[in-house]
């Protein structure tokens, strides 16, 4: 029997790696160079968000002039016709239109991130952003399986969509340290915010499509150790999961996951003389709130679901706050901390989370 067994396996796989050689991918010269694809499989335009095209399957070379320059189909594996290296062009910029969205609480107005053709808007993500304050609600966003995946483009300038005038400034250190000895009495050492992405560059395969999650209406004010510890730690579990490293075939195939992700609360710290408990905000006092918590809600169709809670400090919170809006579960067995990962992050039980938390997402995410 265990003969039989790693015959079993050993076919599974050569099958599973020739289905893989059977199609085509887009190799990394052209995700790392400025080209933006489209898919038309039913006779629809879409973003091509992935790298992998099934043989007798087309992309469309979009150019910033509104016009398709070249269509590539996949012949066989690894195979297009024309070559992808034989036709190169500009992609059009990304635009952002207000969306009606009912997740999307007023005052907030949902933004979606895309690009338009023929007059259609192609939607890569959505924000739902709260205009007035300046403070990021949630983000939602599908990923796809890959292969290829450039890594994020560096010195990338982020847009501010004619959302504020303020928001380099804002998240400049001085500045930062500045407003502290104005709230707080004092210099916070331990105050250095990224601007964390929401929708995260990784969720997206090329160039053009990871510069276009640049903008400051899908960063939050971010504790630096946070954002590349733990909160990097569950961004690379999403890649490893959609890329299939924990497929159950054929009971589970993570190919496509939805992903939801939020922010609670606005961070407070105390004030060194006074001993208040001050909310932090990094413009105006009343502007780019710091947030208490971060989120992510990640979900297939085949209704798995997981929560990820992070607490958005170096330090821990208590646990009267953190059990006021999680009930702690094991987490996913492919997602693991390590003792130098910084920040506190938890899962928690997906359907007691939103219900707690997040109501209008209820069915969404």
């Amino acid at each position: 029997m265990p003969d039989l067994k790693y015959l079993l396996t050993s076919l599974s796989l050569y099958y599973f790696v020739g289905s893989v050689q059977a199609r085509c991918h887009i190799a990394l010269v052209q995700l790392e160079g400025n080209n933006l694809y489209l898919s038309n499989h039913t006779r629809v335009y879409d973003i091509q968000r992935s790298d992998i095209v099934e043989i007798g399957h087309f992309v469309h070379l979009l150019c910033n002039d509104g016009k398709i320059l070249e269509v590539f189909e996949c012949i066989s594996g690894s195979v297009f016709s024309p070559a992808l290296s034989s036709k190169a062009c500009a992609p059009p910029n990304p635009v952002v239109v207000e969306v009606k969205d009912t997740s999307c609480i007023i005052p907030s107005t949902m933004y979606a991130v895309g690009y338009t053709f023929n007059g259609n808007f192609m939607e890569l993500y959505r924000n739902c952003y709260n205009a007035n304050s300046l403070a990021f609600q949630h983000s939602i966003y599908k990923t796809y399986r890959f292969q290829n995946n450039i890594e994020r483009p560096e010195n990338c300038p982020w847009m501010s969509d004619e959302l504020s005038g303020g928001f380099n400034g804002a998240y400049k250190g001085e500045k930062t340290q500045a407003c502290f000895v104005t709230n707080l009495g004092a210099i916070q050492p331990q105050c250095k915010f990224d601007r964390g992405h929401m929708t995260p560059a990784s969720a997206f395969i090329s160039k053009a499509l990871k510069e276009s999650t640049f903008r400051y209406l899908n960063a939050i004010p971010q504790y630096r150790g946070v954002n590349r510890g733990k909160w990097k730690v569950v961004e690379t579990w999403v890649n490893k999961m959609v890329r299939g490293m924990y497929d159950d075939a054929p009971t589970r195939t993570y190919d496509v996951l939805k992903v939801c992700i939020g922010a609670l609360g606005v961070h407070r710290l105390k004030h060194t003389t006074s001993n208040n408990m001050i909310p932090i905000y990094l413009l105006d006092n009343n502007k780019i709130p710091v947030p208490e918590w971060m989120y992510k809600i990640v979900s297939h169709l085949s209704g798995d679901k997981w929560v990820m809670l992070t607490y958005n400090d170096i330090v821990s919170p208590s646990d009267n706050a953190l059990k006021a809006i999680c009930n702690v579960k094991p987490c996913h067995p492919g997602l693991h901390f390590t003792a130098t990962d910084t920040g506190h992050t938890v899962c928690c039980d997906p359907y007691d989370f939103i219900t707690k938390n997040a109501k209008h997402l209820t069915g969404v995410c």
